[in-house]
């Protein structure tokens, strides 16, 4: 579904590096690879969260280890409802039990 890439690209240009570098995720993977991330790994929490987004989710199962990036997919949903208007509903946790 190229609308899933089509909306990472512009929540990607609306989401701060510094923001990305603050996940857990992207520091424990870029320790284990001698501190070279590579850009579709600091990239991937946002595409999460155009997948989320795009459907218009209201409520999403997550586990405890993905919260953080459903955190991220909240805030960028609020960004761009800021700056253009309410568009996309903002999305709860339903934390799922593994």
């Amino acid at each position: 579904v190229p609308e899933h890439a089509e909306l990472a690209w512009i929540l990607g240009c609306l989401t701060n590096v510094p923001r990305l570098l603050r996940l857990p995720q992207w520091k424990m993977k870029r320790a284990s690879q001698n501190n070279e991330g590579t850009v579709g790994l600091l990239t991937y929490p946002v595409l999460q969260a155009a997948d989320i987004l795009l459907y218009k989710s209201t409520h999403v199962p997550v586990g405890e280890d993905q919260v953080l990036h459903l955190e991220l997919a909240q805030d960028i949903a609020q960004h761009f409802n800021k700056k253009y208007g309410e568009f996309f509903p903002v999305p709860k946790a339903i934390l799922s039990e593994l």
